[in-house]
């Protein structure tokens, strides 16, 4: 069994490495895979960030401005904004890290316009309203 290191950076090479190659992401930043199980590689292009991070070696996909590594959304999350993959019964979608990167590509147009400074405003609005909602829902079991 490969050990959490090894687990990281094979899931990189094939998820992320090619999604770096293919989307021209520069700026990369790694950091130091911990003893607490948490590693994440990045890149940029334009005003968009793209992150690779495992925690505990559950990996997704996350993405931000490339000049704020801490105003992070859940690819899952950004694909609420469009037309749905794919939805489990209980009305979420799910999404593997193939579909993440799928993604990304696919709607990286679009990304490049929500995370311009054109449209920053907006999208940190949106991000906002939906963790409030996602918090909510919590709150009101």
């Amino acid at each position: 069994m490969p050990t959490f290191p090894e687990h990281f950076q094979a899931l990189r090479q094939q998820y992320f490495d090619p999604l770096r190659d293919k989307l021209g992401l520069t700026a990369e930043r790694t950091s130091q895979v911990s003893a607490s199980g948490f590693a994440s590689v990045s890149g940029a292009a334009g005003p968009v960030r793209v992150h690779f991070e495992s925690d505990r070696g559950l990996c997704s996909f996350l993405v931000g401005f490339s000049n704020d590594e801490r105003d992070l959304c859940s690819v899952e999350t950004l694909a609420e904004r469009f037309p749905r993959i794919r939805l489990l019964p209980e009305g979420q979608q799910r999404l593997s890290l193939e579909e993440q990167a799928s993604f990304l590509c696919e709607r990286w147009a679009d990304l490049q316009v929500m995370f311009s400074p054109d449209h920053a405003r907006e999208t940190r609005a949106w991000r906002a309203a939906h963790a409030a909602a996602y918090t909510r829902k919590f709150a009101e079991r």
